[in-house]
């Protein structure tokens, strides 16, 4: 390999880290939102049918998971 080819190679592979490493963290951004979401929609199912302490358990625990995850 030349010194050109090189210095392109490195500089594709730090561009394609960089847009691995942004893809992964949007995907782990959607997972927790539609998480969040989808617990967040079944406490207020479990409320709809009279299960407060469920509801109240299931909000408590994702405040936790919220915590954890920074959002």
């Amino acid at each position: 390999m030349t010194a050109i080819t090189q210095t392109t190679w490195t500089y594709t592979c730090k561009v394609c880290a960089v847009i691995r490493n942004a893809a992964v963290a949007f995907i782990a951004y959607v997972m927790a939102t539609g998480e969040i979401a989808g617990r967040s929609r079944a406490a207020a199912e479990l409320t709809r049918q009279g299960f407060h302490e469920e509801a109240k358990a299931l909000m408590l625990e994702l405040n936790e998971i919220k915590k954890q995850r920074g959002l």
